[in-house]
């Protein structure tokens, strides 16, 4: 079902271009609800349900865990600000979901295929299979049902948002004021005040900077922190010590002999000349195209280096065009022929399939075998010492755990009796920087959930082969900081504070002289600066030496004038004060060749104002009929839990 090229309906191709293109892997699975390891729903309370599909307060926090996992440190007061935002995010969800099917829209599986094949080759820079897939997936902890079951959900969400931008009307003169509005040209002269150049004139009087501490006191807090001990078994010490007979592998070998044997395959490279979506009266000149190309390539022409520069395949071009090894069944049968037809090293003709024109290049051509037993015995002996060490380190550190929790003053000498590490953990910050470790948000977040003289609970570490638990032994509550805990932040706070203050405040005076007549050339020469240019721009572009024309979007209302100055204008920790040279409106004589494109444009604008109101009134109107029901004493408690 996931074969390489594999050809699509153009009205799939349609659809999923329409459904949320910005998804990727990673963001959907941070909303996946219900991860392994986690108590059952039935366990758990509940904060939302939504026909059938319950949300409960450990799919929030797993969720939050995933989204924050790869930033340590992240106060977990603010983490209480993500998550109503994610409970409402996936009541939002699958209440469209839900409004969808009632429309009796769904998603095939033809469809559910197409799309992750899509979103998957997006990860991978081109590359798709199904062994890739699974592994994406369950690295992140969840099964591959699982996830295509929600991703069901998420499509048919954004169908039903499909649906209602499809039903906006944009007019003519809507989409002529949009042409109008990005295409008009601004020209600036501007004089640049830098925060840098006013810290040295900054008071850093020790009395002045303690008083300002002593007023913005409230701002410097010490995090709460926690002692603790760390024990650590890694599953690379317990397979060292592992012991297999040759025997036991040689067994293994014959019970597995399937797995190293290997179908007929070839290692390829092509170069893509697409004609998906293309007119047809475009087709012939674009197969010239790769003729051409073939004759270069025939001529002498380095591959890779035509490959980089002429390839539109997005997954391989960078590569010189390399795919890999390829097998049978794999690609699209016009692709599979010509390239398992080739010798190594040899060229194809210009070959045609439904993605566009291929030059292929075999570099290898293996036939059917089977691996002998002294080739794969080492890699044999690593997976099976691998495998055994790691389960003995999980007894290791599960009956560790058990015993130091019975006593935990003994917990250095019972990491020592079962082979772990031990490590004494004094005042840690939440997500710092554990020994041995590293970064592990499950282990933090384990040892901030406990009370003091409490063991957590054994903490798998798959991704780096090791396991954790920790004994808290005491805590220190969040406080607000001396002055001599963070008087080198406290400078540097005021320093950026007060030299801000006076740029901002030189800026403003620069501005009220050249409103009242004074040249930008004077009030330049005035504040030790000078008069620079930003050439001719629109609202979608940027001004030289300021920043995105968003910036000094005054430039372009209808109320300033050639002539007209304006600011101050702060961007990048500098203020600008601008003088508008020239303005030069949209030719609306090219607008024609543009309404499509400016009618889509605005249709997004208005759906992005009436997302928000959109999704709440569906939730809104579902809460009514009781489809959709909140547990606000349970998101409450979510929320508190974050803040204790």
């Amino acid at each position: 079902m996931f074969n390489l090229f594999r050809s699509r309906e153009k009205s799939v191709r349609y659809m999923l271009g329409a459904i949320l293109v910005v998804i990727s892997l990673s963001m959907l699975l941070y909303l996946i609800p219900g991860g392994p390891g986690g108590a059952s729903a039935a366990n758990q309370n509940v904060v939302a349900t939504v026909g059938g599909s319950k949300i409960t307060v450990n799919d929030v926090q797993q969720t939050i865990d995933r989204m924050v996992g790869n930033q340590p440190g992240v106060p977990r007061a603010l983490l209480a600000t993500y998550a109503p935002a994610i409970v409402n995010q996936m009541v939002e969800m699958y209440a469209k979901a839900y409004k969808a099917k009632q429309l009796g829209l769904s998603v095939s599986d033809d469809e559910l295929a197409t799309y992750i094949q899509r979103m998957v080759s997006q990860q991978t820079g081109g590359h798709f299979d199904k062994a890739t897939y699974a592994a994406m997936v369950e690295q992140r902890g969840f099964s591959v049902p699982q996830f295509e079951d929600f991703l069901r959900v998420s499509l048919l969400a954004s169908r039903y948002d499909t649906i209602a931008a499809n039903s906006l009307v944009v007019t003519d003169d809507e989409a002529r004021r949009e042409y109008q509005r990005e295409n008009e040209k601004v020209s600036l002269q501007y004089i640049q005040f830098s925060q840098k150049d006013f810290t040295k004139k900054v008071n850093t009087n020790p009395t002045a900077v303690k008083a300002w501490f002593d007023k913005n006191r409230s701002q410097f807090q010490i995090p709460e922190k926690r002692s603790f001990d760390l024990i650590v078994g890694s599953d690379a010490d317990f397979a060292q010590a592992v012991n297999v007979s040759d025997a036991n592998l040689h067994k293994q070998y014959q019970d597995n002999i399937d797995a190293y044997s290997t179908p007929e395959r070839v290692e390829v490279r092509h170069i893509l000349i697409k004609t998906t979506d293309v007119p047809k009266e475009e087709v012939p000149k674009l197969k010239a195209k790769a003729e051409d190309i073939l004759k270069q390539l025939k001529g002498g022409a380095d591959f890779a280096k035509l490959a980089k520069k002429d390839s539109q395949d997005p997954g391989s071009a960078a590569k010189g065009g390399d795919l890999g090894w390829i097998v049978r069944g794999q690609t699209v049968p016009a692709f599979e022929k010509a390239a398992f037809s080739l010798k190594p090293g040899q060229l194809s003709d210009v070959i045609t399939t439904e993605y566009g024109f291929h030059i292929i290049q075999v570099l290898a051509h293996q036939q059917p075998r089977t691996q002998s037993f002294d080739e794969v015995k080492p890699q044999l002996l690593a997976e099976t010492r691998k495998q055994i060490g790691d389960d003995n380190m999980q007894k290791a550190v599960t009956d560790a755990r058990d015993e130091i929790a019975r006593n935990p003053s003994q917990a250095e000498s019972l990491a020592k009796k079962y082979g772990l590490k031990f490590f004494k953990v004094d005042q840690a910050a939440s997500g710092a920087v554990l020994p041995d470790i590293n970064s592990q948000p499950e282990v933090s977040n384990a040892v901030f959930a406990d009370a003091k003289g409490e063991v957590t609970q054994v903490i798998s570490l798959d991704k780096i082969g090791k396991a954790a638990f920790a004994a808290v032994t005491n805590i220190f509550p969040p406080r607000q900081a001396n002055f001599d805990e963070v008087q080198k932040d406290v400078i540097d706070r005021y320093t950026t504070e007060q030299a801000t203050e006076l740029m901002q405040a030189a800026a403003k005076q620069a501005v009220e002289q050249a409103k009242k007549g004074q040249s930008l050339e004077s009030v330049a020469k005035q504040f030790g600066g000078e008069v620079k240019s930003a050439q001719a721009f629109t609202i979608m572009g940027a001004a030289e030496g300021i920043g995105p024309a968003k910036t000094v979007e005054a430039a372009f209302s209808a109320k300033t004038k050639v002539g007209d100055t304006f600011g101050p204008v702060t961007q990048a920790n500098s203020a600008f004060v601008c003088k508008v040279t020239e303005k030069t409106p949209a030719d609306m004589s090219k607008f024609e060749a543009s309404r499509e494109d400016m009618i889509q444009t605005v249709k997004q604008q208005k759906a992005q104002v009436q997302q928000g109101l959109f999704s709440d009134s569906v939730v809104a109107e579902l809460e009514k009929q009781g489809v959709v029901k909140l547990n606000t004493q349970a998101i409450d408690r979510l929320i508190a839990s974050y803040k204790s």
